[in-house]
This record gives C-alpha cells, structure tokens and sequence, in this order.
C-alpha cells in the first residue's frame, strides 16, 4: 500500500487486478496526483463520499483511463452532479462554489458499490454519517475508514459536525468500526490509528 499525500490521505493499492486507487485529492491538485502515480496506471477507482477533497481527480483519471469508479450509490449524484453538495464553508454563495467545484463524473463511468460488495479482493463497508453513502475497504484486518474517523496527537476523534451529514450517525458508525475485524484502519486524514484506540472511542462515545 502507498499513501499518497494530498488534501486528504489517498492510497494506491496493489491487488491481482492491477492497482486500485482510493481516492483523488481537491481539483487543484490533479498534476500533484499525476506526479506521485508516475508510470502507475490505476485499473480503478474507489471514492469514499462525495467531499471534494476526496473526488477531486476522479474525472481527470476517468478521461485519461477509462477506469471504472466504485461509489456509493447514496453518495454517486453529488458525484455525477445531478445533485449539489451541501455548502463548505457555510458561507453564502461562496460555500456552495467551494463545495461544488470538482467536476462531475460521467454516470457511464460510476459503478454502484453497496456493503458486502467486494473490489478487487476489498470487501465495502458502508460508513454513514460523514454523507449518507461514505465507504471503506476491509482486507485481512486493514481497513480503510476514510473520513468516518480523523486521527490526531489524542488519538482517533468523530469529525466536527459542521462537515458531517449527520453526526450521530457518524457516532454510531464507530462503533460500528469498533466491532469490525481491523486492527489497523487508515484514514483520510492523519495517520493510521488500531483497534484498541477506536473501541476506546466508541466505549467514551456509548456506541
């Protein structure tokens, strides 16, 4: 697995299939994208939500490969554009355009991916909360929790409620977490955190 810097975590992994991508950083970093790929060509993409920091190469990719690209079907018409992004900042006029800037995927490019499903040897959780159809990736005790947690100096934390769908289903899907087989979950910003860290939250949290 390679972690790839961007405005929030996106790793390339390698599985039988060729190598999938997990996430595509803001729009404007496309080209610093395209930098640490190098000869790398992606066999696919998997989005975790909606949120511009973690979509925002998906058509670039898509355009210069023809990949497929793994959503979740509650998160894929913010994705495709069909629906807009709630406003971030939530500041009038402008919060609506930050939000909205990543250009929308073609739906012929979108392939639905629910719980249970499996991606190139990854199985898809569904991580609600953060937006209605965030995902991660599980696989022989990794799992990729994009932002259904943030981890700190402190420890793993629930992301603020000013960028969550719904906080308290955030707050539940830790505990969700908490009752998965992981010991090791990455996630889309700061570093990995264990097993042990993320019961303890969901213990302080009652879920």
């Amino acid at each position: 697995m390679k972690v790839f810097a961007l405005a929030a975590n996106t790793y390339l992994l390698d599985t039988p299939q060729g190598p999938l991508l997990v996430d595509s950083g803001l729009p404007g970093q496309r080209r610093r994208l395209e930098r640490y790929l190098g000869s790398v060509k992606p066999a696919a993409l998997l989005l975790t939500h909606h949120h511009l920091d973690h979509v925002g190469g998906a058509q670039m990719l898509w355009e210069r490969y023809g990949l497929p690209i793994y959503a979740h079907p509650l998160d894929i018409p913010f994705i495709s554009g069909e629906a807009r992004r709630p406003p971030f900042p939530p500041i009038p006029g402008l919060g609506d355009w930050i939000a909205n800037s990543p250009r929308p995927v073609p739906k012929e490019a979108l392939r639905p991916v629910e719980e249970g499903a499996e991606v190139m040897g990854w199985q898809v959780v569904h991580l609600p909360g953060h937006t209605p159809g965030q995902i991660g990736l599980l696989r022989e005790g990794v799992l990729l929790a994009a932002d259904a947690l943030r981890v700190g100096v402190k420890g793993p934390w629930v992301p603020p409620a000013m960028v969550n769908h719904d906080t308290q289903q955030a707050r539940r899907t830790v505990g969700k977490i908490a009752r998965l087989e992981a010991q090791k979950i990455y996630v889309g910003h700061g570093p990995p955190t264990t097993a042990l860290a993320v019961r303890a939250l969901a213990e302080k949290l009652g879920v």
